[in-house]
C-alpha cells in the first residue's frame, strides 16, 4: 500500500476513536437515571465506534512506521514519546470502556470519572498530536 493510504487510515481513525471517546465520556459524565438506558448505548458506541477506530489508527500507523524505522524513526525522540503516549492512550480508553461496561450492567460508577477520563483521552491526544507536528528530541 501507499504511504499516502496508510496515512489516511492513521488519521482516520486517530479523528474517529479520539472524537468518540471523548464525546462518549462526557455524555456518561451528566446526570442520567439508570433505567434510562443510555449506559447501554454509549457502551454501544464505544464497541461499534471508538474500538474499531482505534485498532484503524494503529494500523495505518505501524504501516507508516514500520517500513523506515530503523532507518529514520528509531534515532528520534520524539517517536519514543508518542508511542509511549499511545499506548497510554489506548490504555485509557480500555479503562473507559470497562466502566461503561460496569455502568451498563447496573453497577454504580461516579460519573466524575468519566468527566475525568475525557479531559485525559482529550489530553493526551493534544500531547501526541504536538509531538507528531513539532518533533521535538529529533
Amino acid at each position: 500500500m501507499s504511504m499516502i493510504v496508510f496515512r489516511y487510515l492513521h488519521f482516520l481513525g486517530i479523528v474517529f476513536w479520539v472524537g468518540t471517546a471523548v464525546a462518549v465520556a462526557m455524555a456518561a459524565s451528566a446526570p442520567t437515571p439508570p433505567e434510562s438506558g443510555v449506559a447501554r448505548a454509549l457502551r454501544s458506541v464505544t464497541l461499534r465506534v471508538t474500538t474499531p477506530a482505534m485498532l484503524l489508527a494503529f494500523a495505518g500507523g505501524f504501516g507508516m512506521l514500520v517500513p523506515s524505522f530503523a532507518e529514520v524513526y528509531a534515532k528520534q525522540g520524539w517517536i519514543h514519546a508518542k508511542l509511549t503516549l499511545l499506548l497510554v492512550l489506548a490504555g485509557v480508553t480500555g479503562v473507559l470502556t470497562g466502566k461503561l461496561r460496569r455502568w451498563a450492567q447496573g453497577q454504580d460508577v461516579d460519573t466524575r470519572t468519566f468527566s475525568r477520563l475525557g479531559w485525559a483521552v482529550a489530553i493526551i491526544a493534544i500531547l501526541i498530536v504536538t509531538l507528531a507536528i513539532f518533533r521535538p528530541f529529533a
